[in-house]
């Protein structure tokens, strides 16, 4: 396997920027709701909203005057953009919460001017009697710090809390699927072309019936169709939205003789593959044959109808070297169809797709996981790609972790993996998820099961639980929680401890691509940085797994310092609080010293540094405070520091 860091960068890349899916019919965005909303996002979903009634106003009062609403409902009835609009209504930024199970006080995020958007459809059953006794004292520390939460619930799940002090509860009706459809149209197409659109009678037919799920994707489909108007290519669109059933029910009729197998078998190929070359589309054709013992043509092309001609067969076409279907989601179609219709023949097809390399049978994996409810699908395929193919592996677990359909139930496979499990190739899959995008939107969640990782008995797993850390460490949203999180390892016991302790120096070591050491706090402000800091560098110098390492690291923060590359205040008050007992003292009073008498002759003031640095750690001491430390060393003496 690729070395931890490149392996993470190319999960990491592919992930975000959506080359998983190559040329798929759906992208990363519309599969992962955004944690954290920016104003773009949210103006987006203000756009496009449509309220039933006084609901938004009234929910948007309960939140204001009490600190808390509940939006009660089952999904798909608008809960989280009505959500997001009672964020917007506030005033006040939209951030997501995800409870984890090992500590859901620490899941319950607390800053100034924020609306916590918390769905409990996304924890665990298990965890949520401990969420509702913290909820009243939560909503409490809410309401001082000027924020707010918003909780999405069905009637079961609120029963579920036991709450001793219920917020007020605003009940969600589905709202006009209708203005549903057209504001969401009004995106693509001028206010003529929605009303010409709504008014046609099948589309009205479709709306009449429609919960606004169903309107949003009605919409989808008049987008991608590119028909301006319902008279250009009516049909297209409604048969796109009906998943193609009554043409591919008719084709699989004509298509039943022993002798049509090819045919089949090539159809199944191009949907799985579309977007692919030639040459990987009829391989891939072929390998499904062999698989289930189907003949297909000899001579590997050279006998037989062209290339043309046998994808004219199945309804698609090549365009420069690639194949596609001449119909608009015609591939995810087929393999719903066979997938619903054919349910003995489910096991030969997911073996098939498994063994395809490419990434798009990949995504194809994913969405019928996700479009039937089948976490184990992913599961399953994880286990045996992490193996073979850990990058792949990583890739589909990180968007079926983070995906609405199937991620609570993901996430928990995770836990159970990084606690239980004794497959080291998964793992490092798992180490690999929660070290790349998993943690922009579920840090606690990945935060978790690193802890875990690392109280394994793995040198390769605490590699790649390391490297993960460096790799959140040098987010700048996750360089505190990451910090934190490994503070807190190092304050355990077993074996998770000597990884804390590895990671704590590692990270002290770790530089941004501009140079700068990524964990040294920008100013004083970064008070719970420097605490934090504080802690990690007493425990670290201290301890003699960790002490050698450690009194390296922190004398190249103090020549980052001298250097002119990091505020002189900064690694006092750093270093100072560090210093709680006369054993603190005596491991960095020595270390300090050392370093400003022993290094080479280069013009750069370390001494004036070492000077303010020996005050500020005397007065930290309580059995000593006021005392200078300078006395203590003769100027002509060299002590040893590591000593």
């Amino acid at each position: 396997m690729r070395s931890s860091a490149e392996f993470y960068e190319r999960v990491e890349t592919a992930i975000v920027d959506g080359t998983f899916y190559g040329d798929f019919t759906f992208n990363l965005g519309r599969l992962i709701a955004p944690r954290r909303l920016g104003q773009e996002e949210v103006a987006r979903m203000r756009a496009v909203y449509v309220p039933h009634g006084d609901t938004l106003s009234r929910a948007v009062v309960a939140a204001r005057e009490t600190g808390a609403v509940v939006l009660c409902a089952h999904p798909g009835n608008g809960r989280r953009i009505t959500a997001v609009n009672v964020a917007a209504g506030l005033e006040l930024s939209p951030e997501w919460l995800v409870i984890d199970e090992d500590d859901v006080h620490a899941s319950l995020h607390c800053k100034k001017r924020r609306t916590y958007l918390l769905n409990l459809q996304e924890s665990a059953p298990e965890v949520l009697p401990a969420l509702g006794r913290e909820l009243a004292g939560y909503i409490t520390r809410l309401r001082e710090a000027g924020s707010c939460l918003v909780v999405l619930a069905t009637e079961h799940e609120l029963g579920t809390l036991d709450l001793a002090v219920q917020p007020e509860i605003v009940k969600l009706r589905a709202s006009d699927p209708r203005e549903v459809f057209l504001a969401h149209l009004a995106r693509w197409r001028s206010r003529e072309e929605c009303q010409a659109w709504a008014a046609d009678e099948r589309i009205g037919g479709i709306l009449s019936g429609a919960s606004p799920q169903d309107a949003v994707r009605l919409t989808e489909h008049v987008h991608e169709s590119g028909h301006r108007t319902p008279q250009e290519g009516i049909q297209e669109v409604l048969a796109a939205y009906h998943n193609w059933e009554k043409e591919l029910r008719s084709w699989f009729e004509t298509t039943q003789a022993p002798e049509q197998g090819y045919r089949r078998a090539l159809l199944l190929s191009v949907a799985a593959m579309e977007g692919s070359p030639v040459a990987k589309v009829f391989d891939a054709a072929d390998m499904l044959c062999a698989t289930v013992g189907i003949p297909y043509p000899p001579g590997r092309g050279l006998i037989g109808p062209g290339v043309n001609a046998h994808l004219q067969d199945v309804d698609a076409r090549h365009v420069k070297g690639q194949v596609e279907f001449t119909r608009p989601r015609y591939g995810v179609a087929v393999l719903d169809h066979v997938w619903e219709d054919r349910p003995f023949f489910k096991d030969h097809l997911t073996d098939w797709l498994r063994e395809l390399r490419d990434d798009q049978p990949a995504a194809i994996l994913l969405r019928l996981a996700m479009r039937h409810g089948l976490p184990d699908l992913v599961v399953e395929t994880v286990q045996q790609w992490s193996g073979q193919d850990p990058e792949r592996a990583a890739r589909i677990l990180t968007v079926a972790a983070m995906s609405d359909e199937l991620g609570r139930t993901v996430r928990s496979r995770m836990y159970v993996w990084a606690r239980n499990g004794n497959q080291e190739s998964l793992h490092l899959v798992v180490a690999a998820v929660c070290g790349g995008p998993l943690a922009d939107g579920f840090d606690r969640i990945a935060f978790t099961r690193l802890k875990h990782l690392a109280g394994r008995d793995s040198e390769r797993v605490e590699a790649s639980v390391l490297d993960a850390l460096a790799r959140l460490a040098i987010r700048p949203r996750l360089r505190v929680p990451t910090v934190m999180e490994v503070v807190k390892w190092v304050e355990t016991a077993g074996r998770a401890r000597r990884t804390g302790l590895r990671a704590f120096v590692g990270l002290a070591a770790l530089r941004s691509p501009e140079g700068r050491l990524v964990l040294m706090p920008h100013s004083t402000r970064e008070e719970t940085l420097i605490d934090t800091l504080a802690d990690g560098w007493r425990a670290t110098l201290r301890n003699p797994e960790s002490a050698d390492t450690a009194k390296k690291a922190a004398v190249v923060w103090l020549e980052e310092v001298v250097r002119g590359d990091a505020g002189s205040e900064v690694i006092c008050r750093v270093l100072a609080k560090a210093c709680r007992s006369s054993m603190d003292v005596g491991v960095l009073a020595p270390l300090i010293w050392h370093w400003a008498r022993t290094a080479p002759d280069d013009g750069v003031d370390r001494e004036s540094l070492c000077i303010e640095l020996m005050r500020r750690i005397g007065e930290a001491d309580n059995l000593t405070s006021g005392i200078s430390l300078l006395s203590a060393y003769d100027v002509e003496e060299t002590t040893e520091w590591d000593s």
